[in-house]
């Protein structure tokens, strides 16, 4: 390995986070170096506990980058939930959010664990040219923000044998979980609390009478271990997991043997019998909840995942919440880095996820407490029991919990005002609903299947009844063909059509070459379910996370474009080629030294012979 090398973005912390976020990277065609201090690609590296369940709009994400499928391959769909207290079924209890989601077609959970999501990862990432750099640990970080070029960041890496070596980088992000050394080194601080609860999380293969206990989720209330946790897993195996009282973590401690860990479990799901095949993990930890005080630093340094926020087990939302971290950077870092979109719309990545993390932790302040047999201050007054309350808060915020009640605030990206009265806020998740491709009526395509996050917004346009929306359909055309090629790297156009899926072309039935590909929407369900009307049709902008940014009128694409060229960087038709980014002639491009597109311009003028501004910018030449 080099002494030095340059690349788009260094990310330390081989987890489901940088692995997620280094395939992104890699499929949107930037350069990575990713590491990690462990070798969890090692058949020696025990991997087989940790994160287990994903939620609807976390498989919604893994799908919109074509990774569902692969874990559906390993994963258990669970639907259902049952809960026992004293032997005895309890209706109403437990985990019933998880037998309630809707409005997807991802209405279940996905227990892998993950060693297996993250090999699926790996391979992936392969795939693509990409490795994981283990054992190597980061142990410098610099940012210099004077550099002539735009690598700013170098960062200093040891491996196993004592050698180091730097690699220079545009960005970096510290994927590396609670302790994150990239958090550590930029003097980040982590701000929260430490709790003195102890749980037990324990993984094997077991035997027992529990009625139902491969269903997916069940929840045992006990008097002595807290409202325990029954989860069915990926081949065959069982997770358990049970508070240790304050008695009990003063006799076991942090090093809990697997026989004490055993010897507990049985205890904690008694009257059933409980019988471990195989242990293939366990593990005591303190619940501890935190958040850094900023997910970017100095414009070049990001967190994500644990290294963000971290917070108890209590309702799966580890690998979860990092899902949608390393998403919601991953298009914004390659937009920026492609010369799509302007430094802005990285910004929104902090202010969006910070306070998505700050609403987790304060969630998780109620759930672990209600866990572990404790009122917090909002319930001290209330007479129910805990596992009771437990249930009223987490259905309460169940929307939350399964992500596809996440909302963002109004920012650059979603734009309250300025659309028109909405049926669904920017900000909020757009659902997804059932197309018929063109002659297809009987084999249905799912809206998410037909806009791929590949890095770009979707501009979709609702057609509503072309008898009453043919003219703002043609005047929509001109619009289009005037004001998109400023902005057709960086979008993708879908149309759907309100129709019977009549044997005419699209074009010929709309009266207008339709915008991208369309598609049918014959039982009218798509209209419906938006709200949009067939006399006005509309149109909708979606970020590439599938999060709705603006909606307008069919007559009111101009607010669309100035909507888009807010975000997108632009680039103009029929003029000179600059690296992709096009100007015409004589056009002054402004030189700041956070402006990727100057230096790509500036780099191909040198190399041409070409003349330049050194003073402000660069001039445009044939």
């Amino acid at each position: 390995m080099a002494d030095e090398q340059k690349v788009d973005i260094f990310i330390s912390g081989a987890g489901p986070v940088g692995l997620l976020l280094t395939y992104q990277l890699l499929r949107l065609n930037l350069t990575t170096h990713l590491v990690d201090a462990a070798d969890k690609a090692s058949p020696a590296f025990p991997m087989l506990g940790r994160a287990s369940t994903l939620y609807p709009r976390t498989l919604e994400l893994l799908d919109q980058l074509d990774l569902y499928d692969d874990l559906a391959q390993v994963g258990l769909v669970a639907r259902r939930a049952v809960t026992f207290k004293e032997g005895k079924r309890v209706h109403g209890r437990g985990w019933t959010q998880f037998e309630n989601f809707t409005d997807t077609y991802f209405d279940f959970s996905l227990n892998v664990r993950l060693k297996y999501s993250e090999d699926i990862f790996r391979r992936r990432i392969g795939e693509l040219g990409g490795e994981v750099h283990a054992p190597v640990r980061l142990v410098g970080l610099e940012l210099d923000e004077d550099a002539k070029d735009d690598y700013k960041v170098t960062a200093t890496c040891s491996t196993l044998d004592g050698k180091t070596y730097r690699v220079k980088a545009k960005y970096i992000v510290g994927c590396d979980g609670g302790s994150s050394a990239v958090r550590k080194l930029a003097g980040i601080p982590f701000e929260g609390e430490d709790k003195e609860d102890h749980w037990v999380r324990i993984d094997g293969k077991v035997k027992t009478n529990m009625p139902d206990s491969r269903v997916g989720f069940g929840a045992l209330e006990s008097k002595t271990h807290g409202n325990v946790l029954f989860v069915a897993l990926d081949h065959g195996a069982t997770r358990i997991g049970y508070v240790l009282s304050p008695e009990m973590y003063e006799r076991y401690g942090r090093k809990m043997s697997k026989e004490d860990a055993i010897r507990e479990a049985k205890a904690a799901v008694a009257p059933f019998e409980l019988e471990f095949e195989t242990v293939e993990w366990h593990t005591v930890y303190g619940v501890k909840q935190h958040v850094a005080a900023r997910l970017q630093d100095r414009e070049r340094i990001f967190l994500a995942g644990d290294a963000a926020h971290t917070h108890s087990s209590g309702s799966a939302q580890g690998m979860n919440t990092g899902t949608h971290d390393a998403v919601s950077l991953g298009w914004r870092l390659a937009g920026v880095l492609n010369g799509w979109y302007t430094p802005e719309v990285l910004a929104t990545y902090t202010t969006e996820r910070k306070a998505t993390a700050e609403q987790l932790i304060e969630n998780d302040r109620t759930i672990s407490a209600l866990i572990s047999q404790h009122k917090p201050g909002k319930y001290k007054d209330r007479e129910e029991d805990t596992n009771t309350l437990l249930v009223e808060f987490m259905q309460s915020v169940g929307g939350f919990s399964s992500g596809l009640g996440i909302e963002y605030a109004a920012n650059i990206l979603n734009n309250v005002e300025g659309s028109s009265p909405p049926w669904l806020k920017p900000g909020q998740r757009f659902p997804d609903v059932s197309l018929q491709k063109n002659g297809l009526p009987r084999h249905p395509v799912r809206f998410y299947d037909v806009c791929k996050n590949e890095g770009k917004f979707h501009v979709v346009v609702f057609t509503g009844d072309v008898h009453s929306t043919g003219a703002s359909l043609k005047s929509l055309r001109g619009h289009v063909d005037k004001l998109t090629p400023q902005f057709a790297h960086a979008v993708d156009f879908r149309t759907v059509v309100m129709g019977q899926g009549i044997p005419l072309a699209f074009e010929e039935y709309l009266g207008v070459k339709q915008f991208g590909d369309a598609y049918w929407d014959m039982d009218h369900s798509a209209h419906t379910r938006y709200k949009v009307s067939p006399d006005a049709g509309e149109i909708v902008v979606l970020r590439p996370d599938g999060i709705l940014g603006f909606v307008a009128e069919l007559d009111g694409f101009e607010l669309v474009a100035e909507y888009l060229g807010r975000l997108i960087v632009p680039r103009r038709a029929e003029m000179n080629g600059t690296n992709g980014v096009n100007y015409q002639v004589g056009e002054h491009v402004g030189l700041d030294e956070n402006n990727l597109y100057y230096q790509q311009a500036q780099e191909q003028a040198e190399q041409q012979g070409l003349p330049e501004s050194t003073e402000s910018g660069a001039i445009a030449v044939h």
